[in-house]
């Protein structure tokens, strides 16, 4: 294929003709692919509002695919293929970081109650995986292939969850966040975050 003939082509089409190959080339890429084309576009995409119920409703959709095994795709590890993670567990990572931000972006709006939901499901989500869950397959996986502001998603969730609980319920869904941190040498700071919401005292 002669790239030079293709682009001066290209340009001669009209915006609807170029934003139609745009769509055939991001559902032909794989998921690293698509990050490293678009990564940085998206990334200028400015916020804008989210629905809570389409978003809730994906969720759920993503959370039901995840424990039906959609994105465990488990092959036999050697020496030579030791590092290599399956485009399922790629794709699992990305949507699941894109769920994250739409709950994220719940909070901002104030629709504490569907974002505490929204995270409510990632966040088991994420166990099942760590416990060893068929969810998704690689030698070496983890939330730090999550993309995205992990430590925002944590205060999102503080958030939203010290506005719709009491101080016992708040209590009950912050501890297990810490716990994880603390697996982690307290990475995301999730108890600094915690008790610095409304309902911090119980958490001390």
């Amino acid at each position: 294929m002669n790239k030079e003939r293709l682009f001066e082509y290209v340009k001669t089409q009209n915006q609807s003709k170029l934003l139609e190959l745009l769509s055939l080339a991001f559902d032909t890429m794989n998921t690293n692919q698509r990050h490293d084309v678009f990564g940085k576009s998206v990334k200028e995409v400015p916020p804008s509002s989210v629905d809570g119920k389409e978003i809730l409703t994906t969720i759920e959709q993503f959370y039901e695919k995840s424990m039906a095994g959609y994105y465990y795709a488990p092959f036999d590890i050697n020496s030579k293929n030791f590092s290599d993670i399956p485009e399922e567990t790629e794709a699992w990572f990305d949507e699941i970081s894109d769920c994250f931000e739409d709950s994220a972006r719940l909070t901002d709006q104030g629709n504490h109650e569907m974002a505490v939901q929204g995270f409510k499901l990632l966040y088991e989500l994420i166990d099942k995986m760590e416990d060893g869950d068929e969810i998704v397959f690689a030698h070496e996986y983890g939330t730090w292939m999550i993309t995205g502001d992990e430590n925002r998603f944590i205060k999102s969730h503080l958030s939203s969850l010290a506005v719709i609980s009491s101080p016992e319920e708040y209590a009950i869904g912050a501890i297990p966040l810490i716990k994880r941190d603390s697996y982690e040498s307290f990475h995301n700071k999730v108890y600094a975050s915690a008790i610095r919401e409304d309902w911090g005292d119980v958490v001390d």
